[in-house]
């Protein structure tokens, strides 16, 4: 069966891990919309609403990992020349449900920005490529294949048949030295089996060589298997050692009552980007506590859980974030476990 294409003019809905997805990504602009041009009103809002809208995802918070990507970035540039000893690579390690992808594409964007700076612009050049490791169909695990996704290849012989996918190699290194390609991301790692592992890292060696660009992997315990990689095996859990290929950790923002100010910190940012009638400035510090024991320091959680709160607070009239209302939100963690309670 075939479907018709819709494009996507905003490319709002275009995965990243397409070249106009992740273009589309690069240029997004979130500004927050003035209040006053949304007055309060009985009239329920619909979901093309702007305040609703802007909600929904509202601008990233600087974490510390968000802010050291960028060094990272200036770093990867500084030396991305023709070096001796071979491209530089990277890992971005930590639990899950901490940012860490959020972390790795704002070391691709920082990169894309600086060349966009340094360089002539080029509407062909590509030198940013992201990739999501891919799932092995059945025994054969094909690393061409999200290249050619990102690059725009037609990469199988049928899309709408079994038909396996063909090797894009070729024309994946093509593309990749004449549209000056220099970094690759590669999220999700960790999916990768333990008889993928060689393989995998194989292929991204030969195009690191080949194509003299370097690698930044993302994914939980990320460093120890980019480290153990090459042995072909699953490494067992990162003991906290030292590892051999440099590591931006992505980890909960910590709370107590010794260890607050990076947590507030973070409030803050939030905090100042609402746009709600009835919200004070500092209102969120007042919910630091519970805020922080409903997420753990998670950023993903605390960021849904304070989208969420919000845009409820819009459409019920409330206009301020409450403890009332984040409790009622589907997001983070619970005193009480709430299917436990039927």
């Amino acid at each position: 069966m075939a479907f018709p294409e819709t494009p996507d003019a905003t490319g709002r809905f275009l995965a990243p891990t397409t070249h106009p997805g992740w273009l589309a990504q690069l240029d997004r602009v979130i500004d927050p919309p003035e209040l006053a041009a949304s007055p309060q009103t009985e009239t329920p809002l619909g979901l093309d609403d702007p305040r609703i809208l802007y909600h929904a995802t509202m601008r990233t918070v600087q974490t510390p990992a968000l802010k050291k990507a960028v060094a990272v970035a200036r770093r990867l540039w500084l030396v991305s020349g023709p070096r001796s000893e071979g491209p530089l690579h990277l890992a971005v390690d930590g639990p899950g449900e901490t940012g860490m992808t959020t972390v790795l594409r704002q070391i691709g964007r920082a990169y894309e920005g600086i060349i966009r700076d340094r360089l002539p612009a080029d509407p062909k050049r590509i030198p940013v490529i992201h990739i999501n490791t891919p799932l092995a169909p059945g025994s054969r695990l094909d690393m061409s294949v999200p290249f050619a996704e990102f690059l725009g290849h037609r990469h199988t012989k049928d899309p709408e048949t079994s038909q396996r996918s063909t090797d894009m190699t070729g024309p994946v290194c093509h593309v990749m030295k004449s549209r000056g390609t220099r970094l690759v991301l590669v999220d999700g790692i960790d999916r990768l089996d333990n008889s993928e592992l060689k393989t995998a890292f194989d292929y991204f060696g030969y195009l690191a060589a080949e194509c003299n660009v370097s690698f930044v992997y993302c994914g939980v315990g990320s460093r120890e298997i980019v480290n153990e990689a090459r042995r072909g095996r699953r490494p067992a859990p990162p003991d906290g050692g030292s590892g051999g290929i440099p590591t931006l950790a992505a980890l909960p923002v910590p709370y107590s009552s010794n260890d607050y100010e990076l947590f507030h910190e973070v409030l803050k940012a939030f905090d100042q980007d609402l746009r709600l009638h009835q919200h004070t400035p500092g209102d969120l510090l007042k919910l630091a506590t519970y805020l922080h024991r409903r997420t753990g320091g998670y950023m993903k959680a605390l960021s849904y859980l304070i989208c969420q709160a919000a845009q409820e607070a819009i459409e019920t009239g409330i206009e301020s974030i409450t403890k009332e209302l984040l409790d009622n939100q589907l997001v983070g963690r619970f005193d009480d476990d709430p299917i436990l309670q039927f």
